[in-house]
């Protein structure tokens, strides 16, 4: 029966049938998308904490001893949640499993054994597919369905719907600096956290610790000057619809104090003073921070995904 229906056109609505079928399985998959970054992100989160602390570990510290045993079992159950919605909503390839599957087998076979630059490497290789991840399904989620269903019907949006091409731009603008700038900001802060707790924790940073730390603090203040304008852009944007994005600005402070203990500190070639735990501590804080805009920027998606869908179901 409903296949005979999507031939017919819908009662005082010049649109088929056919178009709220596609419409509804565009919505759907959507907010399956919009989900999926979301636990795609607290992966993110959870495979940085492992890798500062597994670090941390191998430099003989025993402070996050317990913590890690209880993170690496939520990361084992993230990946299973992962691979079970991935197969039922079919938003990642077999491939993309794949590849989580044996990366993270790769991270947990025996890494009290692991050289702590392979440990590093392995734990950031990691973290890059999921951002790809990441980066890939946002791409798929920045026209609204109202705009795919009527550029594939031939159809041209009412006057009273013309706001969703500036919608459109918006969304595309938002899901670009969290997919991409914001995940990126928090893993070179991550990179920061694992290798200056990794030092602290030994008291000293030798030579290939030195170069990546001094190479991800010159990319982390770079990165920071893109986001800071580009969050500021956004609140004007957006007026108020996104109220973490003021917490980057907010936490700008604590980020420039991180970054100047690890460079005055850390890299002083003296014995490190600084404690690891307090500098894994301060560092998690701030990845939060900009790991929460992206879950919160999905969540805005997520609305104007529903303000799309109602305002097409309300067209006359």
């Amino acid at each position: 029966m409903i296949e005979q229906a999507t031939s017919l056109q819908a009662p005082n609505t010049g649109v088929h049938f056919g178009d709220f079928d596609t419409f509804c399985a565009l919505y759907r998959q959507r907010q399956d998308g919009l989900s999926l970054i979301k636990q795609l992100n607290q992966m993110i989160k959870a495979v940085q904490r492992h890798r500062g602390m597994s670090m941390a570990i191998l430099a003989g510290s025993t402070l996050f001893q317990g913590d890690f045993h209880v993170l690496q079992r939520q990361v084992e159950r993230r990946l299973i949640s992962l691979e079970v919605f991935a197969a039922q909503t079919g938003l990642l390839s077999v491939r993309d499993k794949e590849n989580l599957h044996n990366a993270w087998h790769t991270i947990r076979a025996d890494w009290q054994g692991d050289d702590v630059i392979d440990n590093f490497e392995l734990h950031s290789h990691f973290i890059d597919q999921l951002q790809i991840m990441i980066a890939g399904l946002a791409k798929h989620l920045e026209k609204p369905v109202s705009v795919i269903v009527a550029e594939k019907a031939n159809l041209e949006l009412p006057s009273e719907d013309a706001a969703a091409y500036p919608k459109m731009f918006k969304q595309i603008e938002l899901l670009n600096f969290a997919a991409r700038q914001v995940t990126t900001m928090a893993e070179q802060v991550g990179r920061i956290r694992a290798l200056s707790t990794y030092a602290a924790a030994k008291g000293f940073c030798d030579y290939h610790h030195d170069r990546k730390l001094r190479y991800a603090l010159s990319t982390a203040r770079t990165a920071n000057e893109k986001l800071r304008h580009q969050a500021e852009r956004l609140e004007s944007l957006l007026a108020g619809a996104l109220p973490s994005l003021a917490m980057i600005k907010t936490y700008e402070l604590k980020l420039m104090f991180l970054l100047n203990t690890v460079e005055s500190d850390v890299l002083s070639g003296m014995t490190i003073t600084t404690n690891s735990y307090n500098l894994f501590k301060l560092a998690t804080e701030i990845i939060d921070v900009y790991l929460k805009v992206v879950d919160d920027s999905m969540d805005l998606v997520s609305r104007w995904n529903d303000e799309d869908l109602e305002g097409w179901l309300c067209l006359v």
